[in-house]
């Protein structure tokens, strides 16, 4: 499991990354190719035959093939000496599928050419891998989803981005704090 972890926390990382680089169009590159192969990626996590350990050198190369000058901002991963922050790699996985659910609605209004809707959508979408490290401790698994998802519907009418993953943020499993 450690190497699924360290995989899945590099993954994490360069998805935070591709979410602000998509939003900030501070790089020419193929999004739909560039998040289609972060999803495929993160789809084999635990998966017993080509686990995401496994298939993480295969998207390095993809990432290099789609744009060498966004390879360039997550190189640093992608090294063995990198050291990927502790997380919880249970609660992670339980957000895998969001994150390619989210991916996706990305590619989608990337296609349909609505930037307005993809800059919202990646803003909160690059929110996502800090909570999965811990960086909204303060937060409940609810008050994130309702910081960082729960104002696209009120933007966007009838537009509910990640509203059929809100499931996932209804337990709140943060520890009792201590008195």
């Amino acid at each position: 499991m450690n190497s699924e972890k360290n995989a899945l926390g590099r993954v994490l990382l360069v998805s935070k990354k591709a979410y602000s680089a998509i939003k900030n169009g501070e790089i020419e590159m193929n999004v739909p190719a560039l998040l289609d192969n972060i999803s495929a990626a993160l789809s084999h996590l635990n998966d017993k035959k080509q686990p995401l350990a496994k298939v993480f050198p295969k998207l390095q190369k993809q990432i290099k093939q789609i744009s060498a000058e966004f390879y360039a901002t997550v190189d640093e991963y992608f090294s063995k000496l990198y050291a990927v922050l502790d997380f919880d790699f249970e609660k992670a996985a339980l957000h895998v599928p969001a994150i390619i659910y989210g991916n996706d609605k990305i590619c989608a209004m990337y296609v349909s050419g609505d930037h307005d809707k993809l800059n919202s959508m990646c803003d909160a979408m690059k929110s996502y891998p800090g909570f999965l490290f811990g960086e909204f401790e303060a937060l409940s698994d609810k008050q994130f989803y309702d910081l960082v998802f729960g104002f696209y519907p009120k933007l966007y009418e009838r537009d509910d981005f990640m509203g059929e993953m809100k499931y996932l943020f209804a337990n709140d499993k943060r520890p009792a704090k201590s008195k």
